[in-house]
């Protein structure tokens, strides 16, 4: 109880009120009562905050830490004096700049509804890091002048070894797939090279050298398949580099300059008045854009109407809430969209585009798309695909932009 409403009661006079404040004793017994159900209120809430299963601390503006729960000692290992002598991105293996951008602007950088989120790395006292999901929000005072900050978080490693987990059998199921496919593939020339071969031990004439050709294509496309399956199993190493965004996309374009005029295809770029840095190996992102490029041109190719491929880039920040970074570093994001009004494709067939052998070229292979998605995983990004037989395909390369 505050010793200030403490002394009221001193102050009670035989008649029932309190001179120095002129309240009667009815209104000084309601007002204690209000009193006590705003101190249970607060206790209350106390107890919930500090028992909260997740982490959750606040700073200052200057990152200072001023308020934390149990579960915060209890993960990262500090005492309370430890914790509050310290300042929020020690605790976070992450750029200072990132946690501050959150005070950007007195918040409007963040979502209304859920706070900036991302998944970092947490340091413990003894130096051990461990992933976390985090929630950045904003503290407003009464004038709504930003204050400080909150960070809620939840320790995700169990969820990730799940997730390992199910991905070492998702591979196993894919290494089936992947055997199926390939001995698909491979038993139809050797199938006609058998065949060439038993007409010639059966035949009485002189071997027809007309048939050397059909098999030697045969055995080229056999290299041509077990190629390809290395590369995608175990492409080569890639060396990153600082690239403009707009360099790869100029570069792939000309490769595919002389078929564009020959097909009759109008290429619209828009280049969203940007020119981001990624990080990446110049000739993979090549590679995968070239793919996704040759995919849409080739899918215009047998449309009567009028053939358009649109090449657009959208830069996003980091905080974005609907565009995900797998680098929690990265200052934002950059898609580079690919869209077609071709004969698009089947949505069943959506989402297998990225499987290996999958294809719906009389002379695919399939592994060009699913090359391109491993590509793209090892630069932390992403390759996605939307689709409707009526307007054409969507391909989105999304990567973390640097700077």
């Amino acid at each position: 109880m505050n010793t200030e409403f403490d002394n009221f009661s001193e102050l009670k006079n035989s008649s029932g009120v309190v001179a120095a404040q002129g309240v009667t004793g009815e209104q000084f017994e309601c007002l204690q009562r209000e009193m006590e159900i705003l101190r249970q209120e607060k206790e209350y809430f106390v107890s919930v905050i500090r028992n909260f299963r997740n982490g959750l601390l606040t700073t200052d503006n200057n990152l200072q830490i001023v308020h934390f729960n149990l579960t915060v000692e209890r993960l990262l290992g500090y005492s309370p004096g430890e914790l509050r002598s310290m300042k929020l991105h020690q605790l976070i293996q992450t750029k200072e700049e990132t946690v501050l951008r959150v005070l950007k602007d007195g918040g409007l950088c963040v979502d209304p509804k859920t706070g900036e989120m991302g998944e970092f790395q947490f340091i413990t006292k003894n130096g051990n890091s461990f992933p976390v999901e985090a929630c950045f929000s904003v503290i407003t005072a009464p004038d709504n002048s930003v204050c400080g900050m909150t960070c809620t978080f939840r320790d995700v490693t169990q969820k990730r070894k799940m997730e390992k987990a199910l991905a070492r059998m998702d591979r196993f199921a894919s290494l089936g797939e992947l055997a199926s496919g390939l001995a698909h593939e491979i038993k139809n020339p050797l199938a006609c090279i058998a065949g060439v071969l038993q007409n010639l031990q059966f035949s009485d004439e002189t071997f027809d050298t007309l048939m050397i050709p059909e098999i030697l294509f045969q055995v080229d496309k056999i290299d041509t398949i077990l190629n390809g399956l290395v590369n995608f199993a175990k492409p080569g190493p890639a060396e990153m580099v600082l690239l403009h965004v707009r360099d790869i996309i100029d570069a792939t374009l000309v490769l595919v300059d002389r078929y564009l005029r020959e097909k009759a295809i109008e290429l619209r770029l828009d280049y969203g008045g940007s020119n981001p840095l990624v990080k990446g190996d110049s000739q993979l992102l090549q590679q995968v854009l070239l793919n996704v490029v040759m995919n849409a041109c080739e899918s215009l190719a047998v449309v009567e109407r009028e053939r358009c491929l649109a090449i657009t880039v959208i830069f996003h920040d980091n905080i974005n809430p609907e565009v995900e970074s797998g680098d929690a570093n990265a200052y934002g994001v950059v898609e580079i969209e690919v869209k077609d009004n071709g004969k698009g494709i089947e949505k069943p067939l959506l989402d297998t585009v990225f499987n290996p052998f999958f294809t719906t070229k009389y002379k695919g292979i399939g592994l060009g798309l699913a090359t391109a998605h491993r590509i793209m995983e090892q630069h932390e990004g992403a390759i996605t695909v939307s689709s409707s037989p009526a307007a054409g395909t969507i391909f989105k390369l999304t990567l973390p932009v640097c700077c």
